[in-house]
């Protein structure tokens, strides 16, 4: 049986994702851990607010379980509930990585810039350093299976196939048409340096007959975007390149806007399967600051 780890702070947005992680779990027949992170404060007994660590995680826990019996009232999926201390982001991947899971549910807020503090610290955290497919439910995002997927092909020849087994496994269990979309902003020269990816694509995909679609445009978002709703897209599959990803996190990265203005759930495939200490250390650094601007 599968794991699907669901991350929640029990807001509005974290609810949805809530909500998309339980209809996913059920269809896939797979288990949820729901999850939460809290942190413990220093300790101040004068305070008549205070709560020791044990009554924090008494409270989560009673939390999480509510949340449960609202969602799942009639224990139709194999639950259980975890609650991390720290950080949200290392939080989470320590209970996905301890778990085995297969996939990380998380929401996203809409909260000016809330929403930037919130994906910079988080979010964009976890697509940079997750070894686990993440799926990202935007806040107004209103459940529907997934019938029909986009996969923003930025695929080279040094890219390991093997990291879109997941998205493979999502479109086998809930029977997806499938588009592989290239958008470009060159004319055929650069499909002609393509082709040789897009065969290892239709070979890798073949059972199930994929579309292949190359847009010429400017703007890959607003492209991408328009796509998805010509062709009632349910989710948007992508991979952030390992070398590349964080230095388009600080700019006009396509992943990141895709993971800003997405209007369908985001699949993001993680590509490399380790990171050296020196970059954990670099990439903290940077979201550090990110974030206080």
């Amino acid at each position: 049986m599968e794991t699907i780890l669901i991350a929640t702070d029990f807001s509005t947005a974290a609810r949805n994702a809530t909500i998309y992680g339980f209809e996913l779990a059920r269809k896939m027949k797979a288990k949820v851990i729901l999850f939460t992170a809290c942190h413990h404060k220093t300790a101040n007994h004068d305070n008549p607010y205070y709560l020791s660590p044990s009554e924090i995680e008494r409270t989560a826990y009673k939390k999480l379980l509510d949340e449960a019996e609202i969602l799942d009232p009639k224990r139709t999926v194999v639950l259980e509930t975890q609650v991390g201390e720290g950080a949200a982001d290392e939080a989470i991947l320590a209970a996905a990585s301890k778990s085995s899971v297969s996939y990380i549910i998380i929401g996203m807020k809409e909260q000016g810039k809330e929403i930037r503090k919130y994906i910079g610290s988080t979010v964009t955290h976890l697509s940079k350093t997750s070894v686990i497919p993440l799926i990202v439910v935007p806040a107004d995002a209103v459940f529907t299976y997934p019938k029909t997927i986009a996969l923003a092909n930025d695929i080279s020849d040094e890219t390991d196939i093997d990291v879109l087994e997941p998205l493979k496994k999502i479109t086998s269990t809930f029977n997806c048409k499938l588009y592989v979309v290239r958008v470009m902003k060159k004319t055929m020269i650069e499909v002609a340096e393509r082709v040789i990816s897009m065969e290892r694509l239709k070979s890798f995909f073949a059972s199930f007959y994929p579309y292949f679609e190359f847009i010429k445009a400017e703007n890959v978002v607003k492209a991408l975007n328009a796509f998805v709703k010509s062709k009632d897209v349910n989710m948007v599959a992508v991979i952030p390149h390992e070398h590349s990803f964080l230095e388009r996190v600080f700019t006009r990265s396509v992943t990141r806007d895709l993971v800003f203005k997405a209007v369908v759930p985001l699949l993001i495939l993680p590509e490399k399967h380790y990171m050296v200490e020196e970059d954990l250390y670099q990439e903290k650094h940077n979201f550090e600051y990110y974030c206080t601007v």
